[in-house]
């Protein structure tokens, strides 16, 4: 996860960590000590005799002397940093760290320390609950990594979360505890093998205290911070969480309004509550769609609109089709939130990593992106409309093939039909808003024009047929037979002077005209 807006202290609740009642007066003397101060090494007794060497003698080799001596193998195993820390981020200090934690925890499984109560865990989210087992102690490498990183913030979804002291000075607290009980367990062990502790119940006894230290502190720090994780994340969720609550409303007020028997485009209340949501979509895309332009203005006027044309008796496809995919794009989020109701906490809090919440905000970006520019701009639509109705117009098949799968040619061949729709006068003001020169008698594009008018027109004059296929068929290059055009001079003419003007109709603004093309072509 990574970091975001800082949390106020107050609002970071943490429990009371419940131990269980000791039997020894050290582990109550323990409790009484400030929670966050590093627990001190216990001073190990005086020595007062030497034990009769039988006893170790047996004891190495009891179970519990080989538990001792793993944990002391695996403790040596563990990869350490330049930093002199240890290394949680490879493969091998992963599994390094991990086994000896598992170690640790076959010593308390062995030598019975009282450790402390994980009854807090139980109101842990089901996210961090299924990573314990029940009723083990469960040491994670991730616990250690956070308490020895000592991060003091987070950033999530852009905002800033900034740990509790609290949190802090006890993940300091666990880290040089971590170490310090690595030494004790070494000189442990090194006193078992020479034989020059006290005796042997006292060496056992310094273990369990040992231990008990340890889980004391780690068991403090996996308390505060996981509940504090759990705040963040919740903070973090509440873009979705809210989104949740909108949306439900506007399905309680479709379920009203249809029971009515009513059309629920005819409620102004619903309205509201569709551009509330539309507005929060668009935070949402701002925060999580890093694949996209995150835009957050993407206002509900455009699903009005995309309504609006899918009313009509007979649009053309492409503003069908865009229409189409703004609604549904927008039911696809609507769904995804009440999925997400289901379980918030199959959400992750850092909602760019949602691979399902992406796609659907690309998909809602993308069209309703096309919505601002084609369906808020009355002009626009109609000449997309327009170009829509010239690309249905074209008979073949082989064009149509073109257009579906993006072919290189349709580039050049589309722009030369504009500008021959263009010669009619039908093509909208297609031309005149793309390439405006065009209709300038004293540049260059005019005076192609003008010479392009004065030919076509005159082969319309001389043809035994509709000329305007003709040139359509010859731009094409399907179905035309230059033995067969009694005009096929003429024709050649217009072709090339229509290719140069095609060429700079896509050339004036690239970016403009792409948008138009793009819009224009997605519907197939």
């Amino acid at each position: 996860m990574e970091h975001s807006r800082p949390l106020a202290s107050s609002c970071l609740t943490t429990k009371t960590l419940s131990l269980s009642s000791l039997e020894r007066e050290r582990r109550d003397s323990l409790a009484n000590m400030s929670l966050f101060s590093p627990p001190q090494s216990p001073s190990l007794p005086v020595k007062k005799a030497k034990p009769p060497s039988h006893d170790f003698e047996n004891f190495r080799k009891s179970h519990e002397f080989r538990c001792l001596e793993r944990a002391v193998l695996l403790s040596s195993k563990l990869v350490v940093r330049d930093d002199d820390k240890f290394d949680l981020d490879s493969a091998d200090g992963q599994k390094a760290c991990k086994s000896f934690l598992q170690s640790i925890e076959k010593l308390c499984e062995t030598f019975k320390p009282v450790c402390a109560s994980r009854e807090y865990r139980r109101e842990f989210s089901k996210a961090y609950r299924i990573l314990y087992r029940e009723g083990a102690l469960c040491y994670l490498p991730e616990i250690l990594d956070s308490a020895q990183e000592g991060f003091p913030y987070l950033w999530v979804n852009g905002e800033k979360y900034i740990f509790s002291q609290d949190v802090l000075s006890s993940g300091v607290a666990l880290y040089h505890g971590f170490k310090r009980f690595r030494d004790t367990l070494e000189t442990l062990y090194a006193e078992t093998c020479s034989e020059r502790h006290s005796n042997l119940p006292q060496l056992k006894d310094d273990l369990c205290v040992c231990l008990e230290d340890f889980d004391f502190t780690w068991a403090m720090f996996e308390q505060l911070y996981v509940f504090e994780l759990m705040l963040i994340e919740a903070d973090a969720r509440r873009y979705i969480t809210e989104a949740i609550e909108m949306e439900r409303d506007l399905l309680l007020l479709e379920v009203r309004e249809r029971a009515k028997g009513k059309t629920v485009l005819e409620n102004e209340e619903y309205h509201n509550c569709r551009k509330r949501l539309v507005q929060h979509i668009g935070r949402i895309n701002a925060v999580a769609n890093q694949e996209g332009k995150g835009r957050d203005d993407l206002a509900a006027d455009i699903m009005s609109a995309a309504e609006a044309i899918l009313r009509r008796s007979a649009p053309a496809k492409a503003v069908r089709v865009l229409a189409t995919k703004i609604r549904q794009a927008f039911q696809n989020l609507r769904h995804l939130l009440r999925r997400y109701e289901q379980n918030i906490e199959m959400v992750d809090p850092q909602l760019k990593n949602n691979p399902d919440l992406v796609q659907a905000l690309v998909a809602f970006e993308s069209s309703w992106e096309k919505g601002k520019e084609f369906f808020g701009n009355n002009k626009k639509c109609t000449q997309l409309s327009q170009l829509s109705v010239i690309l249905e117009a074209v008979p073949y098949a082989s064009f149509q093939e073109q257009l579906e799968t993006r072919d290189a040619d349709i580039f050049m061949t589309i722009p030369c039909l504009v500008i021959l729709k263009a010669l009619d006068e039908e093509d909208r003001g297609i031309c005149k808003s793309y390439l405006p020169d065009m209709y300038n008698p004293e540049s260059s594009f005019g005076n192609t024009y003008k010479q392009l008018r004065k030919l076509y027109q005159n082969g319309k004059t001389g043809a035994s047929e509709d000329y305007g296929i003709v040139i359509r068929d010859r731009l094409l290059d399907v179905n035309y037979h230059a033995d067969k055009d009694r005009q096929a001079e003429t024709t050649e003419a217009i072709h090339n002077k229509i290719q140069q003007l095609a060429m700079q109709l896509q050339r004036r603004d690239p970016q403009e005209w792409n948008r138009f093309m793009d819009a224009a072509l997605s519907s197939y």
